[in-house]
């Protein structure tokens, strides 16, 4: 009789955060989505200011869309889901102010957790690679389903470019904290 064969931790993969357990890899991989989320929050502000400054305006005189995920639309998609669950959603703008804040920051961060577990089980470039086309995928779906949006194909190249220019930024920041909270581990 073979006796039976005992699964190696492939090449890259994090078997420090395993000695932790799911939920402290799951949190590290919040905490990397936080990072991400704050990259994807500064590279969006600066493009903001600079799309202003070469029109001679404030950023807070732009009222075009720059990028969906940084518009109302992130406020209707969590109004559509708040309606459906509780039957309400804010109506003020103060309450859709917090709701967009509440929204990116916690599903950008609780979307990191995602990247740790593929790191875990595919080892990196694959995790990085599939965590991108992930978001990347969820954005293109999510927002004209619940967020009112275009279909992606009706996207002006703009909004296109800057949301899968954002998606990377997103990615590599969540790759990248990633691999230092676990290198800090070890």
């Amino acid at each position: 009789m073979l006796a039976p064969m005992r699964r190696l931790p492939r090449p890259g993969r994090s078997d420090s955060v395993t000695g932790g357990g799911v939920a402290h890899r799951l949190l590290a991989g919040a905490l990397a989505g936080a990072a991400g989320t704050a990259a994807m929050t500064a590279t969006g502000r600066a493009y903001r200011e600079v799309y202003a400054r070469r029109r001679g305006k404030h950023p807070s005189e732009i009222t075009e869309i720059l990028d969906y995920d940084d518009s109302d639309h992130v406020v209707v998609a969590a109004s559509t889901l708040l309606r459906t669950v509780s039957g309400r959603a804010p109506e003020s703008a103060g309450g859709r102010r917090a709701l967009f804040w509440l929204v990116h920051w916690g599903y950008g961060s609780a979307v990191g957790a995602a990247h740790a577990e593929l790191r875990h089980r595919l080892g990196e470039p694959t995790a990085g690679v599939a965590f991108f086309v992930g978001c990347q995928t969820m954005a293109l779906s999510l927002f004209p389903v619940l967020g009112d949006t275009p279909l992606p194909w009706r996207w002006t190249a703009r909004l296109m470019t800057v949301s899968v220019l954002q998606h990377v930024v997103y990615a590599a920041a969540v790759a990248g904290a990633d691999a230092a909270l676990d290198h800090g581990e070890r």
